[in-house]
């Protein structure tokens, strides 16, 4: 089961590779942000409450930082024993706001279209909305986890995330079992 106090995030940075992305051998490493215009125009000025997850050769690294300060946490590789990674498609809310917005429109069609046709129109552009809405809050809003998991079962660090509109980051299930599947090639070399 996942922790509950993993950070809910948008994807600021997403670099993963069999190779080392910098000069200090990490090989992931996933930067996020508060969701939100807000957060995004702070993030501007500087005043950044991000979250860090790097995974190299030899170590794991998890850093979260707010206005009120920052945490990192490290860890050697041999003390990591597993990766969690999951996907959540958001269809049961977008499929309830559909049918409310459908539903009211055609109560407008029905109820109020014998007396005139105008609300049939009302009606009509209610259901088109409600569609419009509905597809929007689904694909903007599936979100993916990944955790990394120390010897002995605690969640060491973990980020939900989800598409950032702002920076234009779409992470997808392809990226996120990518970047597991290297999390654990890691974890696997360092424990040989």
């Amino acid at each position: 089961m996942v922790s509950r106090d993993i950070n809910k995030v948008v994807v600021k940075s997403w670099k993963v590779s069999e190779t080392p992305i910098d000069g200090q051998d990490y090989c992931v490493e996933i930067i996020g942000r508060k969701p939100g215009f807000f957060a995004w125009l702070s993030a501007l000025f500087g005043i950044d409450p991000t979250v860090r997850l790097r995974v190299g050769s030899k170590w794991f690294e998890y850093k979260k930082a707010s206005l009120a300060g920052w945490e990192t946490k490290q860890i050697p590789l041999r003390k990591v024993s597993s990766v969690f990674n999951s996907y959540y498609r958001p269809w049961k809310k977008a499929l309830a706001v559909f049918l409310s917005l459908f539903v009211t429109g055609g109560m407008l069609i029905v109820r109020m279209g014998e007396m005139d046709n105008d609300f049939i129109v009302a009606g009509l552009i209610t259901m088109l909305v409600g569609a419009v809405i509905a597809l929007l809050y689904f694909f903007l809003n599936r979100s993916f986890v990944l955790c990394i998991y120390e010897v002995g079962g605690r969640a060491t660090g973990g980020i939900r995330f989800k598409r950032s509109v702002i920076e234009n980051v779409d992470i997808n299930q392809a990226k996120v079992e990518e970047a597991c599947q290297i999390i654990k090639r890691l974890i696997e070399a360092e424990n040989r």
